[in-house]
């Protein structure tokens, strides 16, 4: 999976703003294997915020920086909070 988020993040030009639903979205679309394969837990909020751990992991490799929190539409179409970083 952390693969797969990397392509992701990598096909966001630098210094645009992204969040974790984003991310799900794309991974939900388009890596649809990848994202049923990993989701081994018992909510889907969970696997969210697994998710969203794992994209948060390239902060130290500094190819994004955490920002703080946004409000966007999630998987399932309604709006809430979840993380929102800035490409390097």
């Amino acid at each position: 999976m952390n693969q797969t988020i990397k392509s992701i993040i990598s096909e966001i030009p630098t210094e645009h703003y992204f969040d974790a639903h984003t991310v799900i979205q794309k991974m939900y679309q388009e890596y649809r294997t990848v994202y049923d394969s990993n989701n081994k837990f018992a909510t889907i909020e969970k696997y969210h915020s697994e998710i969203s751990k794992n994209i948060d992991s390239f902060v130290q490799s500094g190819m994004i920086e955490r920002i703080g929190e946004s409000w966007s539409k999630n998987i399932n179409g309604n709006y809430s909070e979840c993380v929102c970083w800035k490409k390097k």
